[in-house]
């Protein structure tokens, strides 16, 4: 059964498997809260979600990297 949206199925499409490099910062003060490369963006979204948890008075801003985000 395909997916669904707005009343009218979607195309069947193929995973994408690509290196996600990105740091998370606060955008208030700059201060980088993490660093992390991962080819899931379910990873990506778990970060920002303990990150947020971890510092509450922080605004979560997350910037991609096009190669690992620790150097």
């Amino acid at each position: 059964m395909p997916d669904i949206w707005k009343g009218r199925p979607l195309p069947d499409c193929g995973l994408a498997y690509t290196d996600l490099h990105y740091r998370l910062y606060d955008e208030r003060t700059g201060q980088v809260l993490s660093i992390n490369s991962t080819n899931s963006l379910a990873a990506v979204a778990a970060d920002v979600l303990r990150t947020q948890r971890e510092h509450p008075d922080a605004v979560v801003v997350a910037v991609e990297y096009d190669g690992p985000a620790w150097t």
